[in-house]
């Protein structure tokens, strides 16, 4: 296997040893030992992927894909990885919410190093998911994060949370059913479980309904995966009963990746626009009920729960309506191009939101929307001596409202000028003005207090804890920079 392959793989394996590291140290060494194991894995794991990954995009410049199989095997028989321009994506979009959500975890928690070793496994099944070229794989890779998922929601070890887990592992698991039903009925069709092979056998194209049958089987799951209405059930309780890293990590990574790993399954089975315009249609549909339920809301996490599976309708329609297009086309890539820009974004601030909105709610003991005020005060209390926590709220809030110039303005706006003119645009138009409504809504708990609460002398003060606010504070600064060097 030569250098560029070595690197190719790097973003799957690495993590996977430093969560071995992590998860050895643990196991026999003493407590500072197991600190020092979880920063030097997080460098293995997750710091050096990214370096790697970005070295590779360089060989992408050419417009051509890397491809390398796993093992070393025969292409005919092995499990072939090809990193493109969505593969990079992919990968640093995970790394991008994950490496904030994980500092501000050591002091809000989970802080243990178990956390931190999933978080690892995690981005090392995403890593295979965004370059993998074989189908079964591709399920594998997908129940490998749904697992760590269905553990990371159940992270604070409340009742609630583990039945919020135990409902996604059910209507997941038995949704990934349908998925590998799918798989099989394509490699009985064809005769193989590479995409390559699958798209040539197809193209023929002989039991063209078949096929289109196991499309379908492959679409619902994904569709409960990212949470499209009404498969989104599910996402409230998890995102509601999960500590606050991992509602960041759920909303701005695991709701994404199923959707882009998508992308290329479409591309293999002729025909398959045919289903492009029911799922833009479900996108546009999803949007609009998902804010209109979080208007209703009073529960701080569950308003940003609810916007997530309305943001997540945004990506959707323009990743259908790309589909109908036809990816290969202007209007095609330009829709898909923007869909995946504003799944960034969307992954960025709204990770930002909960860590932000998590903080507060946490310093005012209510997440009560009605009812919590003045909750810069009371982190004023528990030592944070500047405003971050409000200012990053502020910086997130008005992204998601779409104000320049952070980078929700630029991906909205971008998206909604891509579908000008039809149905789309005008439910997309609504659901960002109940966006905008909703997020005043929410910016209350930052209103002063009518009651005046006791303030410790500075002297007196707890340290309030450094990673946490730099966790915040590149989330908050991808915003906007994301924003200020967007495509035109």
């Amino acid at each position: 296997m030569d250098t560029l392959s070595n690197i190719l793989f790097a973003p799957v394996y690495l993590p996977l040893l430093g969560a071995a590291l992590i998860l050895v140290c643990k196991s026999f060494f003493k407590t500072t030992i197991r600190r020092l194991a979880e920063y030097v894995g997080m460098l293995i794991g997750l710091i050096m992927p990214v370096i790697l990954t970005l070295t590779l995009s360089n060989e992408l410049g050419a417009g051509r894909a890397l491809e390398a199989v796993a093992g070393s095997w025969a292409q005919e028989i092995g499990i072939i990885y090809r990193f493109d321009g969505l593969s990079l994506l992919m990968i640093l979009l995970a790394a991008a919410v994950t490496i904030p959500a994980w500092m501000y975890s050591r002091k809000v928690g989970p802080a243990h190093s178990s956390f931190t070793a999933l978080l690892l496994v995690q981005n090392a099944a995403i890593a295979a998911i965004s370059m993998t070229a074989d189908l079964f794989n591709l399920f594998v890779c997908l129940e490998v994060m749904g697992v760590v998922a269905y553990v990371l929601i159940a992270g604070s070890q409340k009742g609630s949370a583990v039945y919020a887990s135990f409902s996604y592992l059910m209507l997941s698991s038995t949704a990934m059913v349908f998925f590998l039903l799918g798989t099989f009925g394509l490699y009985r069709l064809t005769g193989s479980l590479s995409y390559e092979a699958i798209a040539q056998s197809l193209a023929a194209g002989e039991n063209q309904q078949f096929a289109l049958f196991c499309l379908i089987l492959l679409v619902i799951p994904v569709l409960l995966r990212v949470a499209v209405l009404p498969l989104s059930l599910w996402l409230v309780d998890a995102h509601s009963k999960a500590p606050h890293a991992v509602s960041a990590l759920l909303s701005g990574v695991l709701l994404k990746i199923p959707l882009f790993a998508l992308v290329r399954v479409f591309a293999l089975v002729p025909g398959s626009a045919l289903f492009a315009l029911p799922i833009s249609y479900a996108g546009a549909f999803t949007a609009l009920v998902g804010v209109l339920l979080a208007l209703a809301q009073s529960d701080a996490k569950k308003l940003l729960a609810y916007h997530s599976i309305s943001q997540i309708g945004y990506v959707v329609t323009a990743w259908g309506l790309a589909l109908q297009a036809g990816v290969h086309t202007q209007a095609g890539a330009l829709l898909l191009s923007v869909s995946f820009f504003h799944a960034f974004s969307h992954a960025l601030f709204k990770a930002l939101l909960f860590l932000s909105v998590g903080t507060a709610t946490d310093a005012g003991a209510n997440r009560n929307v009605y009812m919590l005020r003045g909750a810069s005060r009371s982190l004023k209390g528990e030592g944070e001596r500047l405003p971050i926590t409000l200012l990053c709220y502020l910086v997130g809030a008005l992204s998601i409202m779409a104000i320049p110039p952070f980078n929700g303005y630029f991906s909205k706006n971008l998206l909604t000028y891509a579908i000008k003119g039809g149905i789309h645009y005008q439910v997309l138009t609504l659901a960002g003005v109940g966006t905008v409504a909703s997020f005043l809504k929410l910016s209350r708990i930052f209103l002063p207090a009518k009651m005046k609460l006791e303030i410790l002398h500075p002297s007196l003060r707890p340290r309030f804890p450094l990673s946490l606010h730099t966790g915040l504070l590149i989330l908050a600064l991808m915003c906007i920079l994301t924003g200020i060097f967007a495509p035109e």
